[in-house]
C-alpha cells in the first residue's frame, strides 16, 4: 500500500522537476527520515558485523540502485504498463534466491498462492489502454525491465541474508539506503550530470510530493519490506508486494475518478484470492 501511494507522489514530482532530480532527492530524504527513526527508537547497529554489512550494502546497490535505474530506463523506453508487467517477475527471482541462499522451500499451497497472485497482477497490468505510448527500442526496454525485476528480487534476498535473523530491519534499511544514496550521487557526479540540477529550486517547486513519496516509499515502504522478508519467505513477501498495481486502483478511484473496467475488477479479485492463499500457509 505504501508503494501504491509513493508512485502517485513521485509521478507528480517528476512532472514538476523531472525524474532525475526526483531520483537524486528521494534517497537522501529517506535516509534522513531513517536516521530520525533510529534515534527515536534507539535501534542499535551492534549486530551488524563486516560480513552482514557487505550483504546489506550489496542489497542496496543491487535493489535500490541497479534495480531502480533499470526500471526507470525501461519505463522511458517501453512505457510504465509494460515495465510493471515485466516487473511482476521479481517474486520469481526472489523465490529462486531464497531457495539457493536461504534454503526456503515454499509448500504447494504457497506456490499456488504465488501463481494465483501474480496471475491477477499480470491480468490487471496487461490490460491495453488507448493512446498509451509504447516507446521505442522495445527489445532493449524489455531487457532493462527484466534486469530490474531480477535485481528487486535478489536485493530482497541479500538483505535477508545480511539481517540473518538478528539485525533489526530498521538498521538494515539504513545501511541499504545509505549505500544506495552514496552510490547514486557518485555515479551522477562521475557522469557530469550534477551541474545544472538546481537542487534548491527543484526542492522548492516539488517539496510536498517529494516528501510524501520519500516517506511512503524508500522510508516506510522499504523498511516494511525488510520486516516482511524477515518474518516470512522472501518469495511470499515479494509476491504480496508485487500487488502494488492492483492496490493503486482504489487510490486512483478517489484521486482521479478512475472507473475500473471489468477486467481490472476480475484481476483484483484473483489477486486478493491469491494473497488469501499465501496468508493461509
Amino acid at each position: 500500500m505504501c508503494w501504491s501511494a509513493t508512485g502517485l507522489f513521485f509521478a507528480e514530482a517528476a512532472r514538476r522537476i523531472g525524474a532525475l532530480r526526483v531520483n537524486l532527492l528521494r534517497l537522501p530524504l529517506a535516509l534522513a527520515l531513517l536516521s530520525l527513526a533510529l534515534v527515536a527508537t534507539g535501534t542499535a547497529f551492534a549486530p551488524i558485523d563486516a560480513r552482514r554489512a557487505v550483504y546489506l550494502a550489496a542489497s542496496g546497490i543491487v535493489g535500490l540502485v541497479i534495480g531502480d535505474l533499470a526500471l526507470f530506463e525501461a519505463m522511458r523506453r517501453i512505457g510504465a504498463r509494460l515495465s510493471f508487467l515485466i516487473m511482476s517477475l521479481a517474486p520469481i527471482s526472489a523465490s529462486l534466491g531464497g531457495l539457493l541462499l536461504l534454503g526456503e522451500r515454499p509448500g504447494p499451497l504457497a506456490l499456488l498462492g504465488i501463481a494465483v497472485t501474480l496471475g491477477g497482477v499480470v491480468w490487471v497490468v496487461g490490460e491495453p489502454r488507448e493512446g498509451e505510448p509504447l516507446g521505442s527500442h522495445q527489445a532493449i526496454g524489455v531487457a532493462f525491465a527484466v534486469v530490474g525485476a531480477a535485481c528487486q528480487g535478489v536485493g530482497l534476498v541479500l538483505a535477508k541474508v545480511g539481517m540473518a535473523g538478528e539485525v533489526p530491519a530498521l538498521a538494515a534499511t539504513w545501511v541499504r539506503m545509505g549505500t544506495a544514496t552514496g552510490v547514486i550521487w557518485v555515479l551522477t557526479a562521475l557522469t557530469g550530470r550534477v551541474r545544472g540540477l538546481g537542487v534548491a529550486d527543484a526542492t522548492r517547486r516539488a517539496w510536498l510530493p517529494i516528501a510524501g513519496g520519500a516517506f511512503f516509499g524508500p522510508f516506510l515502504g522499504v523498511w516494511l519490506s525488510l520486516v516482511a522478508a524477515r518474518l516470512t519467505d522472501v518469495g511470499i513477501a515479494a509476491t504480496i508486494m508485487a500487488t502494488t498495481p492492483v492496490l493503486v486502483i482504489p487510490i486512483l478511484m478517489l484521486t482521479e475518478r478512475y472507473r475500473p473496467t471489468v477486467r481490472a475488477l476480475v484481476g483484483t479479485a484473483v489477486t486478493v484470492a491469491g494473497v488469501a492463499l499465501l496468508l493461509a500457509t
